[in-house]
């Protein structure tokens, strides 16, 4: 919109300017003497002053008022060379329809477009008519007709144009919708509704930088269902999605909007949370897991186990994916092997966690 304004405005001040230039030199064939060159002169230079000043704004409202304020100073100054000259010249009249007629190039909203309309109109109408005897009534009337008739013109191709603006803006907006709801599921896992490796690479930086903002700590967790292939082999990949799909849903619903579950592939999640608390979330998470399983009768049918290795960053330090990952893995593998984490004063803190589901 802004854009559009900004062209729309200069486009109608370069109009104005070229007109200005043509009517100079009609003038100056004419010789219709000094009053007419200085009033095109100055109209010029303004229609200049616009040009360049649109190039700079950038509210819309601002473009608006700066068209509206070209408009109506231009009708302006042509009743004021009608009354100076003292006759309707032809380039008066000719120069009041182009007015009109260039207010549909601005892409005003159709009420902006009715109240320019009507300040010109009545500009150039009620100042003509105020000194009696002025002008002749023919040269009245015709202006009249031919003012009256650009309005409307300019009305109806305002409100054609809003018409196919709107139409076009929704067609915009319903294009976006669509492409930001793709870009959504191309970053989901189909299964369990988690994120994926693809969201997790792209919003990493950005998940980091607002941790280092608050100046909390970032954790990375590495889950994973132990022997999940022999699950799978035992009992068949759907009773393998129910525990997924189990383990997935209940992460993301206390994750809210401190963390991300990531499915990385097959059995293994990871966990990045901005904060504290992600251990006594874990708890929480498994001990409901627990009790899901038991209501389903899933773990009494084979016993499932879930281990986990956990890496928490320093606050005020931006976090590496990378790096914590590898901390991450290498908990998870102590955790399966009943191993305690490797851990040192330079690394971040590492713990591991091994449940019965």
């Amino acid at each position: 919109m802004r854009r559009d304004t900004q062209l729309g405005v200069q486009t109608m001040a370069g109009l104005s300017l070229v007109m200005q230039v043509c009517v100079a030199v009609f003038v100056l064939m004419q010789g219709l003497g000094n009053l007419y060159l200085a009033s095109i002169l100055l109209f010029g230079l303004l229609s200049l002053h616009v040009l360049i000043s649109a190039a700079f704004l950038r509210n819309v409202r601002t473009l608006h008022v700066l068209g509206m304020t070209f408009l109506i100073i231009g009708a302006l100054s042509l009743t004021i060379l009608a009354h100076r000259s003292g006759e309707l010249h032809i380039g008066v009249m000719a120069a009041s329809v182009m007015l009109f007629v260039a207010i549909p190039l601005v892409p005003w909203a159709l009420r902006e477009t009715i109240i320019v309309i009507g300040l010109a109109y009545v500009l150039l109408t009620s100042s003509l008519v105020i000194v009696p005897g002025r002008f002749t009534s023919e040269s009245l009337w015709v202006l009249q007709l031919l003012v009256l008739g650009a309005a409307v013109i300019a009305v109806v191709v305002t409100a054609r144009n809003t018409s196919i603006r709107k139409q076009d803006l929704r067609a915009r907006f319903e294009l976006e919708s669509a492409h930001s709801d793709m870009e959504l599921l191309s970053m989901q896992d189909h299964l369990t509704g988690a994120w994926n490796r693809r969201f997790l690479s792209e919003k990493f930086a950005e998940f980091a930088q607002y941790c280092l903002d608050k100046q909390k700590a970032l954790h990375v967790a590495i889950l994973d269902i132990d022997d999940f292939k022999g699950i799978n082999d035992e009992f068949g990949h759907q009773f393998g999605d129910k525990i997924l799909i189990s383990v997935a849903d209940i992460f993301v619903r206390l994750l809210e909007g401190n963390g991300r579950l990531i499915r990385l592939g097959g059995d293994e999640f990871q966990i990045i949370y901005c904060g504290e608390g992600l251990d006594g979330l874990i708890e929480t998470a498994i001990a409901q897991l627990q009790q899901e399983f038991a209501d389903a009768g899933l773990a009494s049918q084979r016993e499932i186990t879930l281990s986990a290795g956990i890496i928490s960053s320093e606050p005020g330090q931006l976090a590496d994916l990378e790096t914590l990952y590898k901390l991450a893995d290498r908990a998870l593998y102590a955790a399966k092997h009943n191993r305690p984490a490797a851990n040192d004063e330079a690394s971040p803190l590492a713990r591991t966690g091994s449940w019965r589901l």
